[in-house]
């Protein structure tokens, strides 16, 4: 976990917070780690407010990148009040640029914290009880098309790279399975079962939840491939059990993956292709299984391992091609007509 090489650079109340997080709430590693960059911006901003407020709006983003923590004391965080909390969420929109989105993001963590440090005795109050997130924009997920996600799948094993047969597998998965980046990082041989009775994959979901999916034809026989060339580790490597392997012979990182996947989307996106990613390929998936093949949202929601169906909910945004049909054939009047005309 990230927060863990950096326990150094931050205060003992922190580290103590995070591990509690991490060990008792037994939080994923990426939440651990997301909640512990929310929590380092907020830092550095408390830091900033209250000892060089006249900088708060002429800060360059690198400048407040460098900004350290780990001076920062108990004593501090109760100098900070509601008024300063409020003022914090509007840096991060006209400084770091951030969306209401991340915005509410970073005060659900601050939240979280600050009231994880009233419970303990630690702060005298919470200042973030009374603050109510910022509105969000609906935002349609970005997806390839069913010719694209062909075109994305050619490109990648047609291409010149020598773990092309890799890339090619990883990107089966992320089409077919609809999985998150750090889900796929984290297969391992033994979460694979492909033989002649079933054809499942394991998945480690967030919260360390687990689901099982079953996996096509297609990705069982790009998995196949991939390890025939799959570099053998011996058991005394921590790695050995990982399915896919980077050029170090460790367990490929979510930096190395977003690499890959951002590469070959390029040669395919011809418009916006800054805003397609990993992510992209997991919405692809999902949004394909309701548009293309009418899978109803519910078993859509199993797939994609959602708490709740208002997450699923995003995908059910109406395709032209799936609206043309309703409103050709499920209209009353094609109703009756195909009824010969009686109701």
């Amino acid at each position: 976990m990230s927060f863990l090489k950096q326990q150094k650079q931050n205060p003992e109340f922190l580290n103590n917070y995070l591990k509690y997080k991490a060990y008792i709430e037994f939080k994923s590693k990426q939440t651990a780690d997301t909640t512990y960059f929310d929590l380092r911006t907020m830092l550095r901003y408390i830091k900033l407010f209250l000892y060089n407020k006249e900088k708060i709006y002429t800060i360059t983003k690198k400048e407040f990148m460098n900004i350290s923590i780990s001076d920062i004391t108990l004593d501090d965080l109760n100098e900070v009040t509601q008024n300063t909390m409020e003022k914090y969420i509007v840096f991060l929109g006209s400084v770091l640029n951030n969306s209401n989105k991340t915005s509410n993001h970073k005060l659900t963590s601050a939240r979280k914290f600050f009231e994880f440090l009233e419970n303990n005795n630690l702060i005298y109050m919470n200042p973030t009880k009374n603050m109510t997130s910022s509105r969000e924009e609906e935002r349609l997920p970005k997806y390839l098309s069913l010719d694209e996600s062909k075109q994305l799948l050619a490109n990648t094993i047609n291409s010149n790279c020598k773990h092309k047969i890799r890339n090619y597998a990883i990107t089966c998965i992320f089409l077919n399975c609809s999985i998150r980046l750090s889900e796929l990082t984290a297969i391992n041989l033994s979460d694979l079962k492909i033989d002649n009775s079933e054809q499942t994959l394991k998945i480690h979901g967030k919260g360390n939840k687990e689901r099982l999916l079953y996996l096509d034809n297609a990705v069982c026989e790009a998995i196949l491939k991939y390890l025939e060339v799959r570099p053998h580790l011996d058991k005394t490597n921590r790695d050995y059990n990982a399915l896919f392997i980077s050029n170090q012979y460790k367990r490929i990182s979510n930096r190395a993956v977003q690499v890959i996947i951002k590469e070959e989307l390029l040669k395919t996106i011809k418009e916006d292709k800054e805003k397609y990613h990993t992510h992209t390929l997991r919405h692809t998936g999902a949004t394909l299984l309701y548009n293309e093949k009418d899978i109803n949202i519910f078993i859509i929601k199993k797939i994609l391992g959602h708490d709740s169906l208002k997450a699923t909910e995003i995908y059910t945004h109406v395709s032209n091609k799936k609206m043309k049909y309703i409103m050709q054939n499920c209209t009353i009047s094609s109703i009756i007509e195909r009824n010969g005309g009686k109701i």
